[in-house]
């Protein structure tokens, strides 16, 4: 039994980010199925693993946080988590938020707490950076104007997205986001940022 604790630790920590899958490891068919799930359930209350979510393990402490989230809640990461990814934020956030579909919900593990958020049909505009599904840039900006409580404090948002100086294609991304979902009343908000963020930020 010692053995197979030693294996399954193993597994899991040389995983991709130290995350595996429960068919990943039934496939190393180290042994069968029940005392497989067993020893994973022992390991997992034991601290040696952290269980995600069924059939989903890491290596703890966690090694890649924003790919135990998104593990964890399928979908994009966002909102400020989408901003230290896209290197507009220096500070690691601690929550970890993922956006999803229909599901809002958070977990806490160790040091971390990971969140999603649900925003229906608005949870769409994510691309590929590193083996994480991150929000753009431009969807990035409309979700944090739109639920402001998971971004950062207004002043930080506009500077960041001034530095980073939005081309005319993100621009063009950011104000369909804003056509389509945002009301004439609350649509004001969103053009003044966008003004502000042009004004002394520049167009790439």
């Amino acid at each position: 039994m010692d053995k197979l604790v030693e294996k399954l630790v193993s597994a899991v920590q040389n995983s991709p980010g130290g995350i595996a899958m429960l068919e990943t490891l039934e496939s190393l068919k180290l042994c069968d199925g029940f005392t497989l799930k067993t020893t994973l359930s022992r390991l997992s209350k034991s601290g040696k693993l952290i269980r995600l979510k069924r059939g989903v393990y890491s290596a703890n402490p966690i090694r890649d946080a924003f790919a135990a989230a998104q593990r964890t809640y399928n979908g994009y990461i966002g909102f400020s988590s989408a901003l230290y990814v896209h290197g507009l934020i220096t500070e690691l956030p601690f929550t970890v938020t993922v956006v999803t579909v229909n599901k809002s919900a958070s977990k806490a593990f160790g040091m971390y707490e990971f969140r999603s958020v649900a925003l229906k049909e608005k949870a769409i505009g994510f691309e590929d950076i590193n083996g994480l599904t991150v929000s753009t840039k431009a969807k990035t900006l409309f979700d944090c104007i739109y639920l402001e409580k998971y971004s950062v404090e207004r002043n930080k948002l506009i500077n960041a997205y001034k530095a980073s100086q939005l081309n005319k294609e993100e621009l063009k991304e950011f104000e369909s986001y804003v056509n389509c979902f945002i009301k004439t009343k609350r649509r004001s908000i969103f053009d003044k940022i966008k003004k502000t963020i042009i004004s002394k930020g520049g167009i790439s």
